[in-house]
């Protein structure tokens, strides 16, 4: 802040001082909404399933097909298709939609007529979820999409996953640079799967300090098939949970049952009740030894077989197309499991009475219910949002004053940001009024707590004095991105989904 030393001579300067003084004051505040647009309250990507959300994205999915399939499904007016890739892999394409200036829409094609596209689908020998692979004579694409080492994923989609994360991240960059911090990911069919591994991909490469952490994702995967096995399927939901990703899928639809899984005794966490089977049936008497023996071989030796040509048909033997179709892959080792299993938090549309006069059975239309008509118009009978923490009840732990001690999302140290004053935010729970300071300027305005969900209003009213450096901006803009609340220790939260973007500690 600026300080101007005016000595006045006379009574009438005086005056006219005290005047230019409240009209300064009064034109401060006359120009908050254009101290609030600067900083764009814009609204903010919340957690929970949100229909019209879905629907929305249901008909950006749509706009891969021909133009008798696409005007089914009117695009949604206040998106904007801003890229549309060309295309990749295994005959592979991705678009990217804008809403206004603070959302976009990462959307994955499923699967095509061309047999590169089938390719994809039937590659479904299990892979690490950790590793690396051989896309070209010069490229590697390196990945981690789960923590624990037995996570597997199927091999055709990683391959997809790995040319489209090449296109991907410039554009998500760009975006970014541009002010988009709230992204949506959405896949049917095919797109579906792939976007299961793209959303796992993004947040280890936030993880890894390798995308901005303030990039907040959202996914729907549509009609989606599974994309691997439990191991890998706990990580993501871990990851994901509070509301942020969704499996949304027809209950008359096979495409979301396969791939094939064939579950071994292998499949189980280490501690099971048959890792010592062996030494249990040996304890046995003898007719009782032979019969459990028998029986469990008869048991186990099958699906051990069926895993194994499993993999060979699926696996080594499809290497080789997609080998001819991607010139320069390399096979991978494959992980020794094919239990596959149904991944993310599901919306299940049921298909009742009413849909099956609609779209009834057919063994010669086998994609009837896997098409975007039956899931729009199965959603669009959905007579729910979910929310997450909704019903918790207030926290009075909220209530007084907080000094931030850290913001995430600056290379500038916090020091440097706030060298004089840091700013400080008073909850006010009988008023439900939020108030503070930037560590420059004044700002005060109404707030809402709906069990850990915070919402702060989008009308805050601030002044507007002239501050030095990036502290109040850097503030503001975490501020923004502002939707939950926790506590560590002694310290307040302030957070965007499970990301913490500050932290306040009271005074």
């Amino acid at each position: 802040m600026r300080l101007y030393f005016v000595r006045a001579t006379s009574k009438a300067e005086m005056a006219k001082l005290k005047q230019c003084k409240y009209m300064k004051r009064k034109i401060l505040w006359l120009s908050i909404p254009f101290f609030i647009s600067t900083f764009g309250w814009a609204q903010q990507l919340n957690p929970g399933f949100n229909k019209q959300e879905y629907l929305d994205l249901l008909s950006i999915t749509a706009h891969f097909g021909d133009s008798s399939y696409q005007v089914n499904f009117p695009p949604p007016p206040e998106y904007t298709l801003a890229y549309s890739s060309s295309i990749m892999g295994l005959d592979n394409k991705w678009e990217l939609y804008t809403k206004g200036n603070d959302l976009a829409v990462i959307s994955l094609r499923g699967t095509t007529e061309k047999s590169e596209s089938w390719l994809a689908n039937l590659y479904a020998a299990m892979v690490p979820a950790s590793g690396e692979l051989k896309i070209s004579q010069e490229e590697t694409f390196s990945y981690h999409l789960a923590d624990n080492p037995k996570a597997a994923v199927h091999v055709g989609w990683l391959v997809s996953t790995a040319f489209l994360a090449k296109d991907i991240l410039p554009k998500i960059d760009s975006s970014y640079q541009a002010g988009i911090k709230d992204m949506l990911i959405t896949g049917h069919s095919q797109g579906g799967a792939i976007a299961y591994l793209l959303t796992a991909h993004l947040y280890s490469l936030q993880e890894q300090g390798l995308l901005p952490a303030d990039i907040r994702f959202k996914t729907y995967c549509s009609a989606g098939p599974k994309p691997g096995n439990l191991y890998f399927a706990y990580d993501y939901e871990a990851k994901t949970q509070n509301g942020w990703a969704f499996n949304v899928v027809n209950s008359a639809d096979w495409v979301p049952e396969v791939p094939v899984s064939i579950q071994t005794v292998d499949d189980f966490n280490d501690v099971n009740p048959f890792q010592n089977i062996g030494k249990v049936i040996k304890k046995q008497k003898l007719v009782a030894r032979v019969a459990m023996k028998h029986a469990y071989n008869k048991l186990y030796k099958p699906t051990r077989r069926a895993r194994k040509n499993y993999q060979k048909i699926l696996g080594e033997i499809t290497s080789k197309s997609v080998g001819k179709a991607i010139p320069g892959f390399v096979a991978p080792e494959y992980y020794q499991s094919n239990d596959y299993v149904r991944t993310g938090t599901t919306i299940v549309l049921q298909a009742d009475q009413d849909y099956y006069q609609l779209f009834p059975d057919d063994a010669e239309k086998i994609f009837m219910h896997h098409l975007h008509q039956p899931y729009l118009y199965l959603a669009e009978k959905l007579n729910f949002n979910s929310s997450f923490s909704d019903d918790l009840p207030k926290s009075p732990a909220l209530e007084g004053d907080w000094e931030m001690v850290y913001i995430t999302g600056r290379r500038i140290a916090f020091q440097g940001l706030y060298p004089d004053r840091k700013p400080v935010i008073t909850f006010d729970s009988e008023e439900m009024r939020i108030s503070g300071n930037t560590s420059c300027n004044s700002f005060n305005g109404p707030f809402e707590i709906k069990g850990n969900h915070l919402d702060i209003g989008k009308s805050l009213a601030a002044t507007k004095m002239f501050c030095p450096g990036e502290g109040e901006m850097v503030f503001l803009e975490a501020l923004q991105q502002v939707d939950a609340y926790g506590f560590e220790g002694k310290e307040l939260l302030l957070m965007k989904g499970d990301l913490t973007l500050m932290r306040f500690r009271k005074k």
